[in-house]
């Protein structure tokens, strides 16, 4: 695989896993257990920024160069 690729799938991986503890997050909270709201929101701001990095890395394979 290339380069690209494989920060694509780095990115990916980085993002996902912080998907999964805000679901996590998501679980804790629908049942009713007790959350510190600063800490989610800095998950939140970390999942963004994560999300952004990805979307940045997909982008050569998206719209390829002509």
């Amino acid at each position: 695989m290339t380069v690209q690729w494989d920060e694509l799938r780095v990115a990916y991986e980085e993002w996902r896993s912080q998907r999964d503890k805000y679901d996590r997050w998501m679980t804790d909270i629908a049942a009713g257990k007790p959350y510190d709201k600063s800490a989610l929101q800095r998950d939140l701001e970390e999942l963004d920024a994560l999300h952004k990095v990805f979307l940045q890395k997909a982008r050569p394979f998206v719209h390829p160069r002509s």
